[in-house]
Formats: C-alpha cells, structure tokens, sequence
C-alpha cells in the first residue's frame, strides 16, 4: 500500500522539510521493544519463538554516545544523533527520529553512516542533510549527552514470512550521575511483512513475563538527564498529501489512534499523570469512532473485533479517570469556593483509597498480555490492509475513492444526525442528550480526522471549537448523574455528607449549563461544514 501522508509531517517540525531528499531515501525501522528483567530475558532466550537453526553469535558490547547543543537544539527538532561503538568494530553515526503518528508507535526513521572516531562529523551525512543540521545547531556545539552500555546478544529469526532480528540487550543508561538500568527484548523487522513482526510480538507477550514499551533508550535519557518523568501526550493533527485515498485515510487514521495510546503508557508508569489515563480513553474513543466509520463503506469483520476490545479496555480504565475527575471537581469547586477544607477532607480520603486501588488496576491493565496484543494486532491489521479481504470487486474500487470524498460524506451523515437528534434538545431528558453527546464526540473526531483534507484551516477550528462547546454543556448533566452514583457509594458518613455537597455542586452546574444550552446549539446549527 501507498500511504500518502506527507512525508514533510514526519514529527521532525522544522527539520523535515530540508531534509527531504535524505528522509525519502533513508530506510525506515520497525521494531518492537519489550522491557523485562533478567530472569523474563533469559526465558526470551530460550523461548521456542524465538529459536534458530545457528547458535548466536558472541555478545557485543555496544557504547553509544548521544550529541546535541547545550541548549537542546537537535532535541527540539524531534532530532537524535547517536555515534556508537560495537566492540572494536568501526564506528557508526546515526541521526533518528521519530516519524508522524500515521506511521504507527512502532516506526523509526534513520539514517546512518560509518564514522571515524566517536565524535560527531556531519560531513559524513548527505549535504542537505549536513547543511541543514547545521542551520539547526548554527555555531553551538555538540557535546554528548548521555551514554548507554549494553551487552547484546542477537540473533536472526525466521517467522512466517518474515525475517526479524532478535536482540537481547542488558546495561545501563548513564547521564551524569544518574543511570538507569536495562534490560530489553527488541524485534526489528529486517525483511518480509510487517504483520508478522507484530504477531510474533504478539504471541511472545502472551507466553512471556514481558511488558511493551514503545519509549526509545534515548527518549529514556533525555528524561532521566533533566530529572523528568513522561510527559502526557495528546493527539496530533493528521495532514494528508493531495489526492490521498481512502485506502490511505484508513491506515494513517487507525495508526494515529493506536500511537496515541501506547504514547501514554510511560507517563501512567512513571509518575501516575492523572491527564495519561483521560488521553488514554480518549484515543480509545476515537479509534471505536473511526473503526465505526469506516465499517459503513467497508465491512471488515476485524473491525468490530477491534471496536470491541478498545470499549473493553477503556471500560477498565474508567474507575481511576472517575477518581481523578471527581477529586478535581472537589478541590476546585466547593473547596475552591466554600474553603473549609476539613469538611471535605473524609471524602478525599475515601476518594484517594478508591483512586490507588484504581491505579494499580489501570497499570496492571497496561501491562497485561492482551492489552500488548491488541496494540499489535491492530497494527497488523494495518500493516496488511485487512479490511481488503473481504472486500467485493466495487467494494475494492471505493478503496481508491478519495480520501476528502469519504471525510465529507462521513462529517454530512454525522451533522445530520446529531441534529434529528438534538431536536428541541434543551428539553430532552438525561439518557438523550446523552446520546446527543455521542454523536457530537464522533463528529469531532471525524472533524479532527479529516479537518487537513479540506482547505479552510479557520473554519475547520471555528467548527471545532462550536462542537467542543456544546460537548462541554451537555457534560455537566452527564456529570451530575455520574457523580450521584459514583459518590453515593461511600459508606462513611461524614464523607456522605461532603458528597451530598458535591452532588449538589454538580447539579449547579448542570443548571448554569443550561441557560447557554440553546444559544450554544443554534451557533453549532448555523456554523459552517466546512467539508462543503
């Protein structure tokens, strides 16, 4: 398949554009990582997957040294030069990045070259390329970073019809006085279909005491030279190249939606980020919406599967997102405004116990095999375009439809729906606005989706924000339904008291929501579809 999306959106920002000759030519990885300890390695070593008619060859001790400015400036560009070091081999120069969200968690793009020592030349490098890492840089200098150490072992492995390296590496990763420990599976795709990379990942986190981890070993140390934990990360916009067809759309769209979520797993790892678990169910929606959407024009059997396990795991998320939002509304609203904290203060202590048991729920959920094979498997899925399969001759031709001609039909069909049912919505009761709320939700995302096909910017953004507003109004009646039940469950009583407060400040709000209700829908009825 060829993916159309614009290789100038290839999440290097600025750096893209120049180094295009250099990026359209330079080869892209594929690789998973698994993150384990000794004991879970060792057994990688010997699992029957992972077995080979040859013995490994010896282990090589890889020194690997990362550049940069002194004020980050390669970093900024999403940019990461490494010269590293295999034994008393010759040196190798590397520059990586990481490539738009479309390409999927798993992709890489890399140029690399032999080196003469273990510092940086970018003469080494095409001269676009040299050229441009110099306009980066300008006349700053390149000092390393950080190192990591690690002995690997690897070993070629034949798996259906493609063949994968597999790496074991164990060492550290040292800034300053810092280190960090590792000790890794890797699987990189060498040659053959990509799909079976996955399913082989797959079937190993399934046999294995493995967990995924899609954060690179320098994305590790930049963090762990600053002291920083992950950072929360939201969805990025897609931009589609002219004449991108549907066939396309689908795979980019499916590829963003699933990199948005494991791009959060760190930041629930690390630090227990209350915005990871949120950012989390929010690209789980928006995976159900897209799989949704794209189920009417193509009726792929994989795609309801897909639907059904995202809703499983974003179902399984929800008691900690709860805690967290409930806590927030208690802290900024009736203590923000009422002070007494002490008041409050049984009910933040019921709160905080539900919210630490629904943490180690929500990161066993991370880590658990099926979790790890759902990700894998729906890259597969988009790896070998599977919703061709099942396809008819005239349902194969709408593949190669454009892109924009789906998006405006898809944007229409939503709109018309959430205004049959939105109708007289200032007077519907909670279950129906409910439902108003959800179409709403899948016409953002479609918005969203397919906003860069179209070619106002600005009235992409005005109708986006006139949607967001109204989600937000009938969110408050959503909310006060939610919390009635979720906090009517506490067994204390001077907590049940705090929560009867808080039920009642929600209910506020829904009552404030409503008096901008009607103004809110008569502007999203007039604003402008942006797709016509």
């Amino acid at each position: 398949m060829n993916l159309t999306v614009d290789p100038n959106t290839l999440g290097v920002a600025a750096a893209a554009p120049n180094l295009r000759p250099a990026i359209d030519a330079a080869s892209r990885e594929l690789e998973i990582k698994f993150a384990c300890d000794p004991a879970g390695l060792a057994l990688a070593r010997a699992s029957l997957l992972l077995q080979t008619a040859t013995p490994d060859g010896p282990a090589k001790n890889l020194i690997s040294v990362y550049f940069d400015t002194p004020s980050g400036d390669l970093k900024a560009q999403g940019l990461v030069l490494r010269v590293r070091r295999a034994g008393r081999s010759a040196p190798s120069m590397t520059l990586k990045w990481r490539p738009s969200e479309a390409e999927g968690p798993f992709a890489r793009g890399e140029i690399e070259v032999r080196a003469r020592s273990l510092q940086p030349d970018l003469d080494l490098f095409d001269p676009s390329v040299a050229a441009r890492l110099r306009e980066i840089i300008a006349d700053r200098a390149l000092e390393p970073q950080f190192e990591t150490r690690v002995k690997r072992r690897t070993r070629l492995v034949n798996f259906a019809a493609a063949r994968i390296e597999a790496a074991f590496d164990e060492g550290a990763i040292v800034a300053g006085e810092r280190s960090w420990p590792v000790c890794e599976l890797e699987l990189e795709l060498k040659s053959g279909e990509a799909s079976d990379l996955y399913e082989l990942g797959a079937r190993l986190a399934e046999i294995l005491p493995v967990r995924l981890d899609t954060a690179s070993k320098s994305a590790r140390a930049f963090r762990l030279a600053a002291d920083e934990t992950a950072k929360v990360v939201k969805a990025g916009p897609l931009q589609f190249a002219p004449g991108a067809m549907l066939d396309d759309a689908v795979a980019a769209v499916i590829s963003s939606t699933i990199h948005h979520f494991v791009a959060n797993w760190a930041a629930l790892r690390e630090d227990e980020k209350p915005e990871s678990i949120h950012q989390m169910r929010v690209a789980l929606r928006r995976l159900r919406a897209a799989l949704a959407m794209f189920k009417r024009a193509l009726p792929c059997a994989e795609f309801e599967l897909f639907r059904a396990e995202a809703k499983r795991i974003a179902s399984a998320l929800g008691p900690a997102r709860e805690c967290d939002a409930f806590r927030n509304l208690v802290e900024e609203g009736p203590i923000a405004h009422l002070g007494a904290r002490a008041n409050f203060e049984p009910l933040l202590r019921d709160l905080e116990q539900r919210r630490q048991a629904a943490y180690v729920d929500a990161r066993a959920l991370i880590d658990a095999p099926q979790t790890t094979a759902f990700v894998l498997r729906a890259q597969a899925l988009v790896a070998r375009c599977g919703w061709r399969n099942a396809l008819s001759g005239l349902e194969l031709a709408c593949l190669t439809q454009p892109a924009a001609l789906f998006a405006a039909e898809a944007l229409e069909r939503l709109q018309k729906r959430a205004g049959k049912r939105g109708k007289n919505l200032v007077t519907l009761p909670d279950e129906e606005r409910h439902e108003v709320r959800i179409v709403l939700k899948n016409l953002r995302y479609a918005a969203e989706f397919f906003g860069s096909l179209f070619e106002s910017d600005r009235a992409v953004h005005a109708y986006l924000r006139s949607v967001a507003r109204l989600q937000d109004l009938l969110g408050a009646h959503n909310d006060a339904a939610s919390a009635e039940s979720f906090l009517g469950a506490t067994e204390d009583a001077d907590a049940a008291r705090a929560a009867g407060v808080v039920i009642g400040w929600y209910g506020r709000d829904a009552i404030v929501a409503d008096e901008g209700l009607a103004k809110s829908w008569k502007a999203f009825r007039h604003s402008k579809s942006f797709w016509k």
